[in-house]
């Protein structure tokens, strides 16, 4: 009797064990198929971000940060460079023109107002070469604009901070009485300061590289800004 129940005992134990084994692998493959499954959409997510969504986005990213570089540049630069700048623009709004689509809305809006600024500072360039600023009002304009750091060759990497607060101060008080033609002397005030920013690189503080930097999306708003505002009057005229 102790035999047949000791027996019966381990019989049921087998079976207990093994619906647990079973159940135990059951519930890994499970899992492995979830993983196998996360796997594939994560890769055919992977494939949709390089061909569009985030693919786009860091092409959009990239075009502000040239954008950018390109409103830096001193005239004589920019005169230089100024076949090879239409033709990189003309590359990159190709490529983001044929992925406009994958692009957030917001994206979207800041794409097209991009593409505006630089179109409002493409004219600008080609009307001063056209017609180039006069001299001595180049330097009346950087008086007023930059008061005590005027005299750009002589300014110093402690200076620059200041510098660029002073023309930022002067824009933000003036802005609203310029014209189109005064916003040219003021571009070309403020690509003269960028260049000599660069020309002192590594000798200004991390501190005041990220306080000029503020300083510089400023400038390109209020820019922007008066762009658009001369757009709008365009239109109305």
């Amino acid at each position: 009797m102790l035999m047949k129940k000791a027996t019966y005992t381990l019989n049921i134990t087998f079976i207990l064990c093994l619906a647990a084994l079973l159940w135990s692998c059951d519930g890994r493959r499970e899992v492995a198929g979830e993983e196998g499954a996360a796997t594939t959409t994560e890769e055919r997510d992977t494939a949709t971000v390089v061909r569009s969504g985030k693919t786009a986005e860091r092409e959009l990213e990239e075009f502000r940060g040239w954008l950018n570089k390109q409103v830096e540049k001193g005239d004589t630069a920019i005169r230089r460079e100024w076949p090879q700048v239409k033709e990189e623009l003309r590359r990159r709004n190709a490529q983001l023109e044929e992925n406009f689509d994958s692009l957030s809305e917001k994206s979207k809006a800041e794409y097209r107002d991009l593409q505006r600024r630089y179109r409002s500072w493409e004219e600008r360039q080609e009307r001063r070469m056209q017609q180039p600023l006069q001299a001595e009002k180049v330097t009346s304009w950087q008086k007023d604009l930059l008061r005590e750091y005027a005299n750009l060759d002589q300014l110093q990497p402690a200076q620059l901070r200041e510098a660029y607060l002073t023309f930022i101060g002067t824009v933000r008080t003036k802005k609203s009485n310029w014209t189109q033609n005064d916003w040219d002397y003021v571009d070309h005030v403020y690509s003269q300061l960028n260049e000599r920013r660069r020309q002192l690189e590594g000798q200004i503080s991390t501190s005041d590289n990220l306080k000029i930097r503020t300083l510089q999306a400023e400038y390109l708003t209020l820019e922007g800004a008066a762009d658009t505002k001369d757009m709008f009057r365009d239109v109305e005229e």
